[in-house]
This record gives C-alpha cells, sequence and structure tokens, in this order.
C-alpha cells in the first residue's frame, strides 16, 4: 500500500474546490439575470470540467497507487454513501424544519436522497473494489470498460419516463431533471484514473515521465486540441442537463482537458511554493472536509438569500464563505492531528 501525498493532485483538488465555491454561489445565490447572462455561464463551465471529472478522475488514480484491500474499498464507499446522505439532510436542514412545521411541501425523501457526488464516490469505490478482483491490473480491460460504460445510456430505455418520482435509480442512471452525477456516466471519470495510473505505471520508461520537452509538446498538443474544441466543450457545460448527462464526447473533451492541467500544474507546483500554493494544496489536502463544512454553510443559507445577490454581494459571499470554511477546516485538521 502507498500512501505517499503528491503536491500536484492535491494542488489539483484546492483549485478544483474554488472552482466548486464560485459554481454553487452563482446557482444558490445570484439574481436570474446574472445566472442566465454571460457571467452565470463562464461560472458553469469554470465550475464544470474544472471541477467534478477532475476530484473523480484523481480518486481513480489514487484507488490504484494506494492499494487499498478490497474490505477496505468497501467500507471506505459505504461511508461515503451515508456521508452523502447525512450532508444532504444537514445542508438542507432549514427546509427540512419547515417542511416538518408544515410551512414548506418540498419532497422530504428526495432532498434527503439527492444525487450527491460524495454518494457518487461512494458508489464508485465499492464499484472499483469489486473490478479490481475481477480484471487485476489489465489496462486494455479498463479502456474497453471505458468506453462500454459510456455507451450504456445510448442503450438503456429512459428509466425517467417510467419511474418519474424515484428516489434510488438516479443515483445510478436517468435524466432526472434534479438529478446531479448519477453513476452513469460519471464512474468513467474513475476508470480513467485509474487506468492512467496502470498506463503510467506498466507502459511509461522513467525517463520518458522525467523528459520536460515531450511533457512541453504534449501539454502544446492538448492545449492546441482544448482551444479548437471549447466551443463544444462551452456549449455543454452551459446546459445542466447535458453536462450531467454526458455523452462519449463531452468525455472526451473533458479528459484532454484534464490531461492538459495535469501537465500543466505539475509544472507550476515545480516550479512555486509560495502561501497560495500551499493554501490551495491544505484544502486540496482536506477535500472531503472542505466540502462537507462549505456546502452545509451554503446551503442553509440559500433558504435566505436564494436568487437575490447581485456582482458585488457576490463577490463578498464568495469571500466571506471561502474563508469561514477554510477556518473551519484548519480547526477541523488540527482536532484530527490531535487524536491521530
Amino acid at each position: 500500500m502507498n500512501t505517499g501525498r503528491s503536491r500536484t493532485a492535491d494542488f489539483l483538488k484546492g483549485v478544483a474546490l474554488i472552482t466548486m465555491v464560485q459554481l454553487v454561489l452563482v446557482e444558490y445565490f445570484s439574481q436570474t439575470s446574472i445566472l442566465n447572462g454571460l457571467l452565470g455561464k463562464i461560472s458553469l463551465f469554470i465550475g464544470g470540467p474544472p471541477a467534478a471529472p477532475m476530484f473523480l478522475a484523481i480518486m481513480g488514480y489514487y484507488i490504484a497507487h494506494q492499494g487499498h484491500s478490497f474490505r477496505y474499498n468497501i467500507i471506505r464507499g459505504v461511508k461515503l454513501i451515508f456521508l452523502g446522505i447525512l450532508l444532504n439532510a444537514v445542508r438542507n436542514a432549514y427546509t427540512l424544519f419547515e417542511v416538518f412545521n408544515g410551512s414548506s411541501q418540498a419532497d422530504v425523501w428526495h432532498i434527503i436522497f439527492g444525487t450527491d457526488i460524495l454518494i457518487l464516490a461512494g458508489i464508485s469505490l465499492i464499484a472499483m473494489a469489486v473490478l479490481i478482483k475481477i480484471l487485476r491490473g489489465h489496462v486494455l480491460a479498463y479502456l474497453g470498460l471505458i468506453v462500454i460504460f459510456l455507451l450504456l445510456q445510448y442503450v438503456i430505455p429512459p428509466v425517467e419516463k417510467w419511474m418519474p418520482d424515484s428516489v434510488i435509480i438516479p443515483f445510478f442512471y436517468g435524466k432526472y431533471a434534479n438529478a446531479q452525477f448519477p453513476f452513469i456516466p460519471w464512474f468513467a471519470y474513475v476508470l480513467a484514473g485509474y487506468t492512467f495510473y496502470l498506463f503510467k505505471r506498466f507502459f511509461v520508461a522513467d525517463q520518458f515521465k522525467h523528459n520536460n520537452t515531450i511533457k512541453i509538446i504534449l501539454a502544446s498538443l492538448s492545449g492546441i486540441l482544448l482551444v479548437l474544441t471549447l466551443p463544444f466543450g462551452f456549449g455543454v457545460s452551459v446546459h445542466h442537463s447535458l453536462f450531467y448527462h454526458h455523452g462519449i464526447l463531452f468525455f472526451s473533451f473533458c479528459v484532454n482537458y484534464l490531461f492538459w492541467w495535469l501537465l500543466s500544474a505539475h509544472a507550476i507546483v515545480e516550479r512555486v511554493n509560495n502561501n497560495l500554493t500551499g493554501y490551495l494544496e491544505f484544502i486540496g489536502k482536506n477535500v472531503t472536509a472542505f466540502y462537507v463544512i462549505f456546502m452545509i454553510l451554503a446551503g442553509n443559507l440559500a433558504a435566505f438569500y436564494q436568487k437575490r445577490l447581485d456582482y458585488l454581494l457576490l463577490f463578498i459571499g464568495f469571500v466571506v464563505l471561502l474563508a469561514a470554511t477554510s477556518i473551519l477546516v484548519w480547526f477541523w485538521h488540527r482536532a484530527k492531528n490531535r487524536t491521530a
């Protein structure tokens, strides 16, 4: 088992958290005119490919890198599922209070069992534990599985039309209006991260890994492709249904973006080590705690300020929520280390 940390991975997760924060602020709190305008669309894009696909791909990479046991991965996956369900309840605490005192008609079950990325992470971890038992380290098998997995949504019937009120099915599949991060297609990013680790370990020579010229060439080619496909990627990212239930083309766009950003971030981390990179690496290292604390704060505040903030108040809200979350994560991190 390998438990070594990577500055690049923590940096990537930290940046992804910042993109997630700004997206939640705009989606939850901004006035409708802002959300539907250019700033809203840019926010959706920034909080799209750089966020969830990055989290999931890094997760897949570290499942391979750390090499935990089948039992560990299963238990960890179940814990993440329950944490996601608990987070749904806590971040909607005020709304649930209104439901129970009769002032709101919101659906309690759909609130508690909403499709959160933590639940997806838990299901994905369990699925990977099973696949590792079956496929072992066969890279081609994982590559084939990614393609098959992405094509599944083109052959599975539209279950949302048959069971529109289902609570559990949206975790796995279906273009439900309010469903985010169903297992199909998002598990493909976990598979991609896992496969990338296997490919790098078994097929890429050490001299290739440390050859900066090759890295620059690859980053340049990937960057050119990213620029050429950016209109397509932007168009998908700004439409809720297309983004959360995308197909193989947008997946390919995201994978190319992740590859380019990985090489770029690695170059940044190698050359820069200051307070900003240190902060990003710190929150990236504590990604789950940061996500949970931030969503609890943002989710409950949204009950009071939803769709009300203008540009200035959005900026202030971003600074205040980011600072509050970071401080609470720092206290949590210190308490955790004291009890370790």
